[in-house]
């Protein structure tokens, strides 16, 4: 079973840098996370870059085969409210109904807009060979896609509360079966606590496939800014996610992120993506070098509740939102948290 949140976010307290997350939205999001439960490999805040948009959120992700989903169910039993009535919907019937059973992974993703409790939102994964939060194993087959698309059908009609329309299924559809041979579909969330019933879902894909994917699909948005973006990521990144929005068509909002498992010291192409996004305007010098510079790294530490030590990972990886012409970009401090006996 995973550590004790609130337990792990105490060891990565002092490395969390002022210029992504002020003290305030620290502490708060801090004293909330002691209801979450023992149930997450991977936590992580969500930070946006651009100057002047202070707003903070937090995630986590439970997967199935540590006893994390277990220890999610029985925190719903005792706390309902903990994430909302679609995600703990989705939850509660994940291990019992035979079209959910293979997924192996469920985001939880809280929203702090005011004060008080977040608004919670879900993301399911539909990929059972998906090795961890980012990526399948490269072997494996991707599930056949009825599979796939009866698994997104059923998560979205739990996290919404009603079925999703036969045209926004029928847009998936397309989307998945245009993919080139190394793109996946990974995930599916919906977020009506924001407003309307499109579905968000994450594939991923090699960078050099996404603008012809693109094309393919008739994605509607601009696809000029969407290269713009791509090459702000840079070849270097050899694989990215991609979120498209999903209602009864293709929406034009368009995500991308980029993740690698080095740090700015080993991976120089992170001081070359944030210069870009410095003079694309989408990133804040001073949240840039904070980021570069403080976050990154490992502490091996003893918690409280655990018989062994942990060894609590730091990273990071960057998401480029296109929406009309305009870039925006958020940074997420991801948080792994692994047991060790050294």
């Amino acid at each position: 079973m995973p550590p004790v949140p609130h337990e792990v976010l105490a060891a990565v307290l002092p490395h969390v840098p002022a210029a992504l997350v002020a003290p305030a939205q620290l502490g708060a999001i801090a004293a909330w996370s002691r209801r979450l439960p023992p149930a997450f490999n991977w936590l992580g805040f969500e930070c946006r870059l651009g100057d002047g948009d202070s707003r903070v959120d937090f995630a986590g992700c439970c997967e199935v085969w540590d006893g994390g989903r277990d220890a999610l169910l029985a925190a719903l039993a005792d706390d309902p409210g903990l994430c909302g009535a679609g995600p703990a919907a989705l939850v509660r019937a994940w291990p019992e109904e035979h079209v959910l059973k293979d997924s192996p992974s469920v985001w939880l993703e809280f929203d702090f807009v005011d004060p008080g409790p977040p608004a919670g939102f879900a993301f399911l994964c539909l990929d059972p060979a998906c090795a961890n939060t980012f990526r399948a194993h490269r072997d494996a087959e991707p599930p056949p896609l009825p599979a796939a698309l009866a698994a997104a059908a059923r998560g979205a009609t739990l996290l919404l509360g009603h079925a999703p329309s036969a045209m926004c299924i029928d847009s998936l559809r397309r989307a998945a079966e245009a993919l080139p041979a190394a793109g996946r579909t990974l995930h599916v969330a919906a977020t009506p606590h924001r407003g309307g019933d499109d579905l968000r879902v994450h594939f991923a894909l090699l960078a050099r496939d996404v603008p012809a994917w693109l094309r393919r699909i008739a994605w509607p948005g601009d696809l000029v800014a969407a290269a713009r973006a791509l090459a702000i990521v840079g070849d270097e990144f050899r694989q990215v996610g991609v979120q498209l929005a999903i209602g009864d068509a293709l929406r034009p909002t368009l995500g991308l992120e980029a993740y690698v498992a080095r740090g700015p010291a080993e991976f120089p192409a992170w001081q070359r993506t944030f210069a870009a996004l410095a003079a694309e305007g989408a990133c804040g010098t001073a949240k840039a070098a904070a980021l570069l510079s403080a976050w990154w790294g490992h502490t091996t530490v003893s918690l409280p509740s655990t018989p062994w030590r942990v060894a609590v990972h730091r990273q990071f990886y960057v998401k480029l939102t296109v929406e009309g012409e305009r870039l925006q970009a958020k940074a997420y401090l991801a948080i792994f948290p692994r047991y060790t006996l050294l």
